[in-house]
């Protein structure tokens, strides 16, 4: 009691703390630890609850940014404040860092300091309120359906053919494509299940039996003409085990090369860039094929809740981004059909 002044007032006892002893009170001993020692220690534990690499983005930003800047300041959990928070934001963008690039790395140490009050090291968490550069939204081109058609004819005898017909066609992810296996389309029920994707790590091809989201994962039908689409080909593939004989690379995936060798995600998008440009189209991303089979969806009618599912949307926001590819003549339709004004 030799730190607490304790004193009778107006008929109430006081106490009055020096304030390191109210620090002792609000915070536990294991502030004390640097922030970027705890974050380092909270990514290790990362690794069980975020894919791959969404684990790689995380510690990239760490090391490359969030890392050096903590780390010249000597912050602790304890003397973290709102204020260092804003300044690590203010200094990326200086530097010229994108909106969204500043805004991913504030999310990662966000759910870090998060995690420090869940366990009751802090009492609450510093980074909260801090203004971020405003973001603009991206808008992706689309191909509508004379551009899709040309593109595919394009695509013929292209190695990632299939990748294309399936993302063109079905709106599928590129890993979604690289991912998908024989076992899981059952042509005499007619539908294929995505529950497989192949993603990037550190230049590395990961196989894992998850998807992006829990919507992402999902049940397909097939339509008559990729029924037949991915019946010849998987006949093509049969003769191209033939020709190649022992050295014909053995897998259960779709998108494989002419020996069998698995498709890499990072050749599908290199591919394709080849194959718009070969086709006289505009250079879009891939990802964009995805946005053009949701615009074509909506433009036949069907709800943003059946697009949702269909595409494996997590959220229906993001599938109500698909009204900004909209065409104009589209707009004016619906301009033509909306309730007159009544002029006064």
């Amino acid at each position: 009691m030799e730190n607490i002044r304790v004193f009778e007032e107006g008929g109430y006892i006081h106490f009055i703390l020096r304030p390191e002893e109210l620090m002792r009170l609000r915070y536990s001993q294991q502030s004390t630890i640097a922030f970027s020692a705890f974050m380092d220690g909270w990514l290790g534990q990362m690794k069980t609850q975020v894919r791959q690499n969404t684990m790689d983005g995380y510690r990239y930003a760490f090391e490359k940014h969030i890392r050096p800047f903590f780390d010249a300041r000597g912050m602790t959990l304890a003397t973290a404040r709102p204020m260092d928070f804003q300044d690590f934001v203010n200094f990326k963008f200086e530097q010229g860092l994108s909106p969204t690039s500043i805004a991913k790395f504030h999310s990662i140490m966000h759910k870090c300091l998060k995690y420090a009050v869940a366990l009751q090291i802090i009492p609450n968490n510093p980074s909260d309120n801090v203004m971020l550069p405003k973001r603009r939204r991206f808008r992706g081109q689309v191909y509508d359906r004379a551009q899709l058609n040309v593109f595919l004819a394009a695509a013929l005898q292209s190695p990632a053919e299939a990748a294309f017909v399936l993302a063109a066609s079905y709106g599928l992810r590129r890993s979604e494509c690289a991912g998908l296996r024989w076992s899981a389309i059952d042509f005499r029920a007619r539908r294929m299940v995505i529950n497989h994707t192949a993603i990037l790590s550190n230049g590395r091809i990961l196989y894992v039996d998850n998807v992006k989201t829990r919507s992402s994962y999902r049940t397909l039908p097939l339509s008559d003409s990729l029924r037949r689409y991915l019946t010849d080909l998987r006949r093509r593939q049969k003769e191209n085990r033939r020709k190649y004989g022992k050295s014909y690379h053995q897998s259960d995936y779709v998108c494989v090369r002419e020996d069998g060798t698995p498709l890499r995600p990072d050749y599908i998008s290199r591919e394709f860039g080849r194959i718009c440009r070969r086709a006289g189209l505009p250079c879009i991303r891939f990802h964009d094929l995805r946005h053009s089979v949701a615009t074509l969806l909506l433009q036949q009618g069907f709800s943003l809740k059946q697009i949702q599912e269909w595409l494996g949307h997590s959220d229906i926001a993001t599938t109500a981004n698909v009204y900004a590819h909209v065409p104009y003549v589209e707009k004016e339709s619906i301009a033509k059909s909306a309730i007159p004004i009544i002029e006064i």
